[in-house]
């Protein structure tokens, strides 16, 4: 919303102009279910023994 308000500040928005704003959930709802390790095993989404896997770091000039 301060994103809106700001551009609306300086002029960005016509009386043509549509703006949608999302505004996300605190996610209390699914603390049984993506906030549960063992329910995202479960569903697939972690594995059970999770391998730590390296990250290269790529240098571009």
């Amino acid at each position: 919303m301060q994103a809106v308000k700001q551009l609306d500040e300086l002029n960005t928005f016509d009386k043509d102009s549509k703006v949608v704003v999302i505004y996300p959930d605190h996610g209390s709802r699914y603390m049984s279910k993506i906030y549960s390790d063992q329910w995202m095993e479960d569903q697939g989404f972690l594995e059970a023994n999770p391998v730590e896997a390296k990250q290269e770091i790529q240098f571009i000039k």
